[in-house]
């Protein structure tokens, strides 16, 4: 349950992230403060048993801010259907979003650090308690 009682559930998702491509995607978060509880990889496009990809969170671009997710591959995920979740670093810290200009929101950067090699996409899902 959130702390704010609004029921714990996603503060953001980023769909088809491109794992063949070291960079950020942006993810929108809707609050001003918030407890991230579970970094959660799913669909992936192809099996990741073999593969290099590293996927982590930030709170800024281009691995800045507070690391929220350590980079680390997901070659757990061996179908569209398996679901990972990473560990996140930053559990016991309330975190606030960044404003990404481009969007026009405030949110989150979910980064490769290593690519796949080949054409791969996943989705990354930030699960948390809003407090602000």
């Amino acid at each position: 349950m959130s702390i704010r009682s609004d029921g714990r559930g996603a503060l953001g998702v980023a769909f088809s992230v491109n794992l063949n491509a070291v960079g950020d995607t942006f993810v929108p978060i809707n609050c001003k403060k918030f407890l991230v509880r579970n970094f959660t990889l799913t669909n992936a496009s192809t099996t990741l048993a073999a593969s290099a990809a590293e996927i982590g969170a930030y709170t800024a671009a281009s691995a800045g801010g507070t690391e929220i997710v350590t980079p680390a591959p997901a070659t757990t995920l061996t179908a569209s259907n398996i679901t990972k979740d990473q560990t996140v670093a930053a559990a016991a810290v309330a975190l606030t979003p960044t404003y990404d200009s481009t969007a026009g929101k405030w949110g989150l950067y979910v980064r490769v650090d290593e690519v796949h090699g080949s054409a791969a996409t996943l989705d990354a899902f930030i699960f948390g308690d809003v407090l602000e």
